[in-house]
């Protein structure tokens, strides 16, 4: 059943009934909860991954990912009733899919340089198999800007954009609460190619996230949220880093003062520490930094710049203790 054109509480009842099919390309820590979630709300899921032992375990109603509380139960249940499968072959997955949802790993060097073969490699497979009426929805982080560049490829498939609808709706998860993040910690945002498009994909995922959706003007804006999210946390990160070395510097316990200085509503000072880690918080700002031409972002540039020092600066206060 093609979902363009139709309402939101139109799409609702075709989910809870069972009237659609989903693909899902990308069945790691975000893709595969995803893909749970939406089973269990009613849906025909088809995931779709490159690893044939993830697709053989998850056909076998095994969950991959242990660390995830409450995915070996959805995926096993689901599984069970039919409602969850998954293949390597993702042409055929776009050729049953009404709507398919690209999740897949986005790799950057140091500097926040993207490597979107992945992505681009999904969309030609997608597009193999688009038929009129298709959504198309991006969920991996990727630089504002992004999604759209997805067109050209998809249009490879005969049809012009409207003919399908593309979207964009960013995860906004976290290992070891996906589950609890996607059907209701935070409100999913939405950014869609017409209004038509955005409908839809607004009944999609009020369907399973009790929060709803914050719609946006465009995909671009969309995109722009999930990786500002980032670039707030790194630039607040930074900051605490500095003041804690300025009071190392004056002999004062920066977390003491910190304590002190949030009793004020207006006063949020992070956690210092050895710098950001992880494959999320330290590259979103290279994508405003490197997309940037009349702009230069030199708070963000510094906060980096500060991140990046810590865990030297660490290292000296190890040796030296």
């Amino acid at each position: 059943m093609k979902l363009l054109g139709l309402n939101r509480e139109e799409v609702k009842r075709a989910f809870k009934e069972g009237e659609f099919t989903v693909a899902v390309y990308g069945l790691g820590k975000m893709g595969l909860p995803l893909a749970a979630v939406f089973a269990e709300h009613g849906v025909n899921v088809i995931g779709v991954d490159i690893n044939e032992k993830v697709v053989e375990s998850i056909n076998s109603g095994t969950n991959h990912i242990n660390e995830e509380p409450g995915l070996s139960e959805l995926v096993e249940r689901n599984v069970k009733v039919g409602r969850l499968k998954a293949t390597t072959d993702g042409v055929w997955a776009a050729k049953q899919a009404d709507v398919m949802i690209i999740i897949v790993p986005t790799l950057t060097d140091d500097r926040g340089n993207l490597k979107l073969d992945p992505v681009y490699d999904v969309a030609h497979k997608i597009a193999k198999g688009l038929e009129k009426g298709d959504i198309v929805i991006t969920e991996a982080t990727m630089p504002p800007g992004t999604t759209e560049s997805l067109i050209p490829i998809l249009e490879e498939s005969g049809l012009n954009l409207g003919e399908f609808g593309l979207a964009h709706a960013p995860e906004r998860t976290m290992s070891g609460t996906a589950i609890r993040d996607i059907t209701g910690q935070y409100p999913k945002i939405v950014g869609a190619s017409d209004e038509k498009t955005l409908e839809a994909v607004i009944g999609i995922y009020e369907t399973i996230n009790k929060k709803g959706v914050i719609p946006m003007s465009s995909i671009k804006a969309a995109e722009a949220v999930k990786v500002f999210e980032g670039v707030y946390r790194d630039v607040n990160i930074a900051l605490a880093n500095e003041l804690a070395l300025w009071c190392e510097e004056h002999g004062l316990d920066a977390l003491e003062i910190f304590k002190a200085a949030n009793t004020q509503p207006y006063c949020h000072l992070h956690m210092p520490g050895a710098g950001v880690g992880g494959h999320c918080i330290p590259y979103y700002p290279w994508f405003v930094i490197n997309l940037a031409k009349k702009t230069n972002p030199r708070l963000i540039k510094t906060a980096r710049e500060i991140n990046d020092f810590m865990p030297h600066h660490v290292v000296e206060l190890s040796i030296k203790g």
